[in-house]
């Protein structure tokens, strides 16, 4: 029975080391933005923008049905808005990141839907990456 219960702790200690590795790695890496293009035609131009202060991601042009997914690191108090031109050549711009600080960690859902509405949807930790490795494969 001692051997089982060694084991057992053993395993739980290799699976915490994992999971935190995880958290550690992924905080790394900032925000994840997944743009999805369910409008119905091609979206020009796709950009995101770190505001006020941060870079440009230009993501080109996205066809209907397809997706994109990138990494934002924040560098200070920011927002992240998306821009696009439609089929019709009218430019759209919405907010997909709400509040974003330095050190932020957490996923967004950006869905362009027919008309150029955006659904955004946005899950931010502020303290730690608690997604860990699974937060690579949403």
């Amino acid at each position: 029975m001692k051997r089982g219960g060694a084991r057992l702790a053993l395993l739980f200690a290799g699976l915490l080391l994992f999971y935190v590795v995880g958290v550690v790695v992924r905080g790394q890496f900032g925000i994840r933005i997944l743009v999805s293009n369910q409008s119905g035609e091609i979206l020009r131009y796709v950009v995101l923008k770190e505001e006020t202060h941060g870079p440009r991601y230009e993501l080109g042009d996205l066809g209907d049905g397809f997706s994109r997914r990138i990494f934002i690191r924040p560098r200070t108090e920011s927002h992240v808005a998306m821009s696009f031109q439609d089929a019709s050549g009218t430019l759209h711009s919405e907010v997909v990141v709400g509040y974003l600080e330095s050190g932020y960690c957490g996923s967004a859902v950006a869905i362009v839907l027919p008309g150029g509405k955006v659904k955004a949807n946005e899950r931010i930790d502020t303290l730690s990456c608690k997604g860990s490795w699974v937060d690579f494969l949403r």
